[in-house]
């Protein structure tokens, strides 16, 4: 095995083993990430100003009627969310839209090998 390819494996190896020992910290991020996060400004029984920051007791503050202001510090992500719901549900099938001009039993092999050919081609090119 060529060096380069015995040195990649050490550092992959060394990679999957720290990524595992932070594994629940990271998977945390990224539902953190996913969610945003959201905080509440209320009154406490002082008058001053308190961050609420549990959803239990934001409801509580917003089912007794009192005066609340709900601060968004980070926006959520949507991307981050679309990467935890494709690891959690597989990610969506790609579909690829083919135009078929003639059946297989009328084709020589020349002609098969040319379409594939062109076929391959297509899916190579950049899209524009």
């Amino acid at each position: 095995m060529p060096a380069a390819s015995s040195e990649k494996m050490a550092l992959l190896a060394m990679w999957k083993a720290e990524v595992g020992r932070q594994f629940p910290a990271l998977v945390a991020a990224q539902l953190a990430s996913a969610q945003g996060i959201t905080h509440m400004q209320a009154r406490d029984d002082a008058g001053r100003w308190q961050t609420v920051t549990d959803p239990k007791v934001m409801l509580e503050r917003l089912n007794a009627g009192e005066q609340c202001y709900r601060l968004t510090a980070v926006a959520p992500n949507s991307q981050m969310m679309t990467s935890v719901m494709d690891r959690m549900f597989g990610s969506p099938k790609a579909s690829l839209e083919l135009e078929v001009t003639s059946t297989p039993a009328e084709l020589s092999d020349e002609d098969l090998e040319t379409g594939l050919a062109a076929l391959l081609e297509k899916l190579r090119a950049p899209k524009a």
